[in-house]
C-alpha cells in the first residue's frame, strides 16, 4: 500500500468530514511539527549529545580495531619468517608457534570486535529513538497547549503531508497555525549560550544578507 498516497486521502476524508459538519463547529488548525523541532534550540544541544556519544564509541572501536590490525601485521611477518627457507629449522618452527598462538588471539578479538560494534550500534539507535521521543513529547505538550488556548477541537502535522498530493487538502487563511507560537514558546526559555536553531535549509538556501 502507497502510506502517502493513504495519508492524503485519510486527511482529505478528515477535512471533508469537518467541513460537513460545520454544524458541530469544529474547529481546525494546522502545525509544522518538523518546523518546530528544527527552530526548538533543545534539538541542536541534544543532537550534539548523541554525536559525542557516537564519536566516543568510535573512538573505544578505533582502538580495539588498530589491536586488531596490529595482530594481522604480526601474522604476516611470522607467516613469511615460517616460510622463509634462510633461516633455521627452529626459528621457523618457533614462528608457526607463535603464529598459532596469535591466530587464537586474533580469532577471540575479532569476536569481541564485532560484540562491541552491535553494541555501539545497538546503544547509538536507543539513544536516537530516545532523543526523538523526548523533543517531540515536549512539542506535542506545547502543542496542546497551544490547540487549547486557541479553542481548536484539532491540530494536523502539515510537515507530515506528502508534497506529491497537497491537491488532495486545502487549507485557507482562516485555519489557524499555531507553528510560530509554538516555537516561540518552545525557545521562550533558551539560555543565551544555546545554539542558534535551524530552519531545516541548506546555506546557499537561506536569505541573502541585507545589504547597509
Amino acid at each position: 500500500m502507497n502510506v502517502k498516497f493513504f495519508l492524503s486521502v485519510l486527511i482529505a476524508t478528515v477535512l471533508a468530514g469537518v467541513t460537513s459538519a460545520s454544524a458541530q463547529s469544529t474547529k481546525l488548525g494546522v502545525v509544522d511539527m518538523q518546523e518546530c523541532l528544527n527552530k526548538y534550540y533543545k534539538t541542536k544541544l541534544k543532537v550534539k549529545d548523541v554525536e559525542g556519544q557516537a564519536k566516543a564509541s568510535r573512538s573505544k572501536l578505533d582502538e580495539r580495531i588498530a589491536d586488531f590490525k596490529r595482530i594481522q601485521v604480526r601474522l604476516a611477518e611470522l607467516d613469511k619468517k615460517a616460510r622463509d627457507t634462510a633461516l633455521s629449522q627452529e626459528q621457523r618452527q618457533g614462528a608457526a608457534v607463535e603464529m598459532q598462538q596469535l591466530v587464537q588471539e586474533g580469532r577471540a578479538k575479532e569476536r569481541e570486535l564485532q560484540e562491541a560494534q552491535r553494541k555501539a550500534q545497538g546503544e547509538l539507535l536507543a539513544a536516537r529513538q530516545q532523543m526523538e521521543k523526548t523533543l517531540v513529547d515536549e512539542v506535542r505538550l506545547v502543542v496542546d497547549a497551544a490547540s487549547k488556548k486557541a479553542g481548536l477541537d484539532m491540530v494536523i502535522d502539515k510537515s507530515f503531508l506528502p508534497r506529491g498530493n497537497k491537491v488532495l487538502v486545502v487549507v485557507t487563511d482562516k485555519v489557524p497555525d499555531l507553528t510560530k507560537d509554538v516555537i516561540a514558546t518552545l525557545n521562550k526559555d533558551a539560555p543565551a549560550e544555546a545554539p542558534e536553531a535551524t530552519d531545516g535549509k541548506k546555506a546557499d538556501e537561506k536569505a541573502p544578507a541585507k545589504k547597509k
